[in-house]
């Protein structure tokens, strides 16, 4: 058996002035700078956990030298080392959206002077601004770009970027960008043409992978399955987890199209992990070297032990840019050990869906957490499978609850009704009296509402 090498001082100094030549022309060189491998394969265990380290502890001098920054997190001067950020409380997206700019600089670190704008609010419908640094931006656009490199050969080479464009949103520039690192022929076409228009696209320049939210790429390979599977290699998805039932709808007509993840990244953090060719679905190796991923209890947010799930808390580490120490980002997880085929010693998360997503109709709070908790007790398992849709006509309402052909057959209005009787808010909004109807309805994927952004919520409000 192949002995794994243990880098030493000397070692682990070269790997890094090799990532310090490669970002010199980025301006990311120097004691302050947050330093990242070329390819985390080639680190120890022991070597990846001490570039952790130090790049934590470059980011804390850089966040106590600004005053805003110190004003936040006061305990900072206690923190060195990644077991020591439980000192430091759990910032929640309503924090984040409270203090960002441009109404509070607590989060910046260099004033904000330059750099990319952009604005999340992902499934928590809280709108946070981000002020990301030129130095920080480019630091994301290297780990995507590390991350698509670990899936191994062949590369992408001609690539439709069909993520949401502009709006400040960060995906689509993101994508861009890597594929300039890759590099690979890029086709920013956007999510706006038609599938048609894509398809041809597809055809005529021989693309070979298509980026995009799951529900995009899958609505194109269903619908257009001639013009487009005997060009296709890989479909890259971005933005929320693909979920079994969008697999089968893609494998059913495309079993040879390799479905993987582009980077699983916020807009708020950056990329948090990546998949290497071992891996696929719901698991990402995490760049330990650019983030401190913790997994906590959701009630008490005290840490959990290895392979519990809880929720996911990142910290990005930069020097620049915005501060964002213990940053709840909505999603659970499970952290499980090194132990991968690729030879990789980096840690695994394993997402297990978002945390409660809720809705406010007429004062009553739709959570989703209660919504599938008690759709699981008539089969319904997987939250890519239904979609409770509230749509106005003011006013009333009416709600549909969709459920994709993947759940048990035989679920009924009725059924569902006295399932959510129990579910006292869902109760309320379902049998209030501005509620004129509700229906559950077998659907195809495809006629699941969507976000601007291409994303596909459990629950679903048009005003």
């Amino acid at each position: 058996m192949q002995r794994r090498r243990v880098h030493t001082r000397r070692d682990i100094g070269r790997l890094i002035m090799t990532t310090e030549t490669h970002a010199r022309s980025n301006n990311v060189v120097g004691d302050h700078a947050i330093r990242l491998a070329d390819n985390l394969n080639a680190f120890s265990r022991s070597d990846l956990e001490r570039l952790r380290d130090t790049n934590l502890q470059t980011m804390v001098a850089a966040a106590r030298n600004s005053p805003s920054v110190n004003r936040r997190w006061p305990e900072l001067d206690r923190v060195s080392h990644p077991s020591e950020l439980t000192r430091l409380p759990i910032l929640t997206p309503q924090d984040l959206a409270g203090g960002s700019p441009p109404g509070s600089e607590e989060f910046l670190m260099d004033g904000g002077k330059s750099g990319l704008v952009i604005r999340s609010s992902g499934t928590s419908g809280l709108n946070k601004v981000l002020y990301h640094s030129w130095e920080f931006t480019r630091q994301v656009n290297r780990l995507g770009a590390r991350g698509i490199h670990a899936a191994a050969p062949p590369l992408p080479r001609r690539v439709a970027n069909c993520m949401h464009p502009a709006e400040l949103g960060g995906a689509f520039t993101f994508v861009q960008d890597v594929l300039q690192l890759v590099p690979a022929l890029a086709f920013p076409l956007g999510n706006k043409p038609s599938m048609a228009h894509i398809a041809e696209l597809v055809r005529e320049h021989g693309i070979d992978t298509i980026v995009s939210s799951p529900s995009h790429g899958a609505e194109l390979v269903a619908t257009e399955t001639a013009a487009t599977v005997p060009h296709l290699r890989r479909l890259l998805y971005m933005g929320e987890p693909v979920g079994q039932a969008r697999r089968d709808a893609i494998a059913a007509v495309a079993p040879e199209l390799t479905v993987r993840s582009f980077a699983y990244s916020t807009t708020e953090t950056g990329p948090i992990g990546y998949q290497c060719a071992h891996i696929s679905a719901a698991e990402h190796h995490v760049h330990e070297d650019a983030v401190v991923v913790e997994i906590v209890d959701e009630s008490t947010g005290e840490p959990v032990p290895a392979g519990r799930p809880g929720a996911v808390v990142v910290t990005p580490l930069a020097t620049t840019g915005m501060a964002l120490f213990r940053y709840r980002i909505g999603d659970r997880g499970r952290m499980d050990p090194p132990g991968c085929a690729c030879g990789s010693q980096t840690q695994r998360l394993t997402l297990l869906g978002r945390i409660g997503q809720t809705l406010i109709v007429d004062t009553w709070k739709v959570s989703s957490d209660q919504l599938l908790e008690r759709l699981a007790a008539l089969g319904v398992l997987d939250p890519a499978d239904c979609q409770f849709q509230v749509l106005w006509e003011f006013p009333h309402y009416r709600v549909r609850l969709l459920l994709s052909p993947r759940t048990p057959t035989g679920i009924t209005t009725a059924a569902v009704a006295e399932s959510l009787h129990e579910a006292h808010h869902i109760h309320q909004v379902i049998t209030g009296p501005r509620c004129v109807e509700f229906t559950v309805e077998r659907r195809g994927l495809e006629e699941f509402a969507q976000t601007e952004r291409n994303k596909v919520p459990v629950l679903y409000q048009r005003m």
